[in-house]
Parts: structure tokens; C-alpha cells; sequence
């Protein structure tokens, strides 16, 4: 069943047992696009946590008009809050980024400029955002998920670091660093939160990934001094978004189920 986010201004509205005229936007996309027919299901979601089932009444070049037949609890969100704050990429790699991300279950992605980023990169106007925001709002309807994740305005590495926040988990894979793994520090941090979290609050982590060029030796010795871990993901080196992904992956794998 096909699945569309819809804002509280599109529709301010969505009542069981009624119908609604959807936006033009998504009629397109309805209509012309998905070729949805008459009597068949789709569900919306407005970032609320809730769904609605509906199916189409009349599409017509007039508009499309969809009957909600029932309320429901959407998809929850994982017991671990991710916050990437991901170094600015060429425009392909980092819309990847954000789409696998989204997927993968990033709650906030936090653009940042670094010092190896490719100049002009943090001149992102509103039409480029607005497409950042559509990669992740399409990710979100795609993989089911009932909240779209937040995506913040791009800022410098150390504002990202002044804006940890307080308790979270803040862990760096860089390459040049030998000594202490992601995969121990999560499990050190999976025993203690295990321990001291008697009321299963979510846990927040927050990942910083560097650009193409990597992170400098002084960047990371300024996430070390505000209490980021920094950690090796092995041997091999690995592309931005290789590093990003698969990092995501094991914080979900070895934290969500801590919920």
C-alpha cells in the first residue's frame, strides 16, 4: 500500500469516516503518476505518529478525493535517537546519505561544514534544501516509518560540537585512529546504559562523519576535547558515505533493541 506524508497545512483535517480532497501536489502523484484507481488503498501520515487508510473516491483532472476509512498507531520509532552530523559531500553522495539514512533509522541529520569540504558546498540555497528535505521525506514514506526525519541548516563542525547533547553517546570513526573500535564502544555503552537506565529513556547518539577529504588531525582532537569517542572501523578506508551507513547500521544493531 503506498504511503504519503501530508503537512497539517495541506490538509488540516484528516477525520475517520470522511472524506478529503487531497493537495494538488499529491493528486499528481496519485493520479498521473502511481495511476492509483478508484477503491484503491493508500495511507497518509502527518509526523504525528498516526496513519489513516483511505482509499480513492474520484481522481479527475479536478482533483483526487480519498474516503479515511480507519485511524491506527504508526510505525514507532527506534529505542536509540541517531543524530549524523555528516561532513558536506558532492550533492549524489550526500542524497544518498540521506535517503539510506533515513532507512536506516537516522533521526536528525545535521549537514557540516569541515575543513576538507569542497568549497562552495556550504552555499546550499533553499532550492537545494528543499530537495534534501524531499529525498528524506520520499525515504520516510518508502521504508514506513510515521516520523520524517529533521534535517537542520548546515553549520561548522564546531557548533556541532557545542551542540551535543548532554548525556548522548558522541563517537568520530577516523581513519588515523588505531586504538579503540566502534564495536567496543558500543557495547561498553550498551552495558551502561543497561545498568543506569531504569526508566528505558531513549538513548541519543550522535555521529560525526567526515567529507571526501576525511577529517583533520585537529578536528579531531577538538571533538576529543568536547567528549567525543573517537573510534577505527577497521583497517580498510573507507568512502564518506560508506562510513556513515555503516556506522548507522551497528548503532541500530547493537542499541535498538535496548528499548
Amino acid at each position: 500500500m503506498h504511503r504519503f506524508f501530508i503537512g497539517k497545512s495541506d490538509l488540516p483535517a484528516i477525520i475517520p469516516g470522511e472524506s478529503a480532497t487531497l493537495p494538488d501536489k499529491l493528486a499528481h502523484q496519485v493520479r498521473d503518476v502511481l495511476h492509483l484507481a478508484i477503491e484503491e488503498q493508500l495511507i497518509l501520515f502527518d509526523n504525528s505518529g498516526t496513519e489513516y487508510v483511505c482509499h480513492v473516491t474520484q481522481s479527475t483532472r479536478a482533483g483526487v478525493e480519498v474516503q479515511v476509512e480507519a485511524q491506527r498507531v504508526g510505525q514507532t520509532e527506534a529505542a536509540v535517537r541517531i543524530i549524523l552530523c555528516q561532513g558536506l559531500l558532492k550533492s549524489a553522495r550526500f542524497e544518498f546519505i540521506l535517503e539510506k539514512g533515513t532507512e536506516l533509522g537516522v533521526t536528525t541529520f545535521v549537514p557540516t561544514l569541515c575543513r576538507r569540504s569542497i568549497a562552495g558546498l556550504e552555499e546550499a540555497g533553499p532550492k537545494k534544501l528543499q530537495r534534501w528535505e524531499r529525498i528524506i521525506q520520499e525515504a520516510t514514506e518508502q521504508c514506513g516509518r510515521a516520523h520524517v526525519p529533521e534535517l537542520q541548516a548546515i553549520r561548522p563542525l564546531i557548533q556541532t560540537l557545542t551542540d551535543i547533547p548532554s548525556g548522548a553517546l558522541a563517537i568520530m570513526p577516523w581513519e588515523e585512529e588505531h586504538g579503540e573500535s566502534l564495536y567496543e564502544t558500543l557495547q561498553q555503552a550498551r552495558q551502561e546504559w543497561s545498568a543506569g537506565n531504569t526508566q528505558q529513556e531513549p538513548i541519543t547518539v550522535v555521529i560525526f562523519i567526515g567529507p571526501e577529504g576525511g577529517l583533520t588531525p585537529d578536528e579531531a582532537a577538538l571533538a576529543r576535547q568536547h567528549g567525543v569517542k573517537i573510534v577505527t572501523l577497521g583497517k580498510r578506508i573507507l568512502r564518506a558515505e560508506t562510513a556513515a551507513l555503516m556506522t548507522v547500521a551497528n548503532v541500530m544493531y547493537e542499541l535498538e533493541s535496548l528499548g
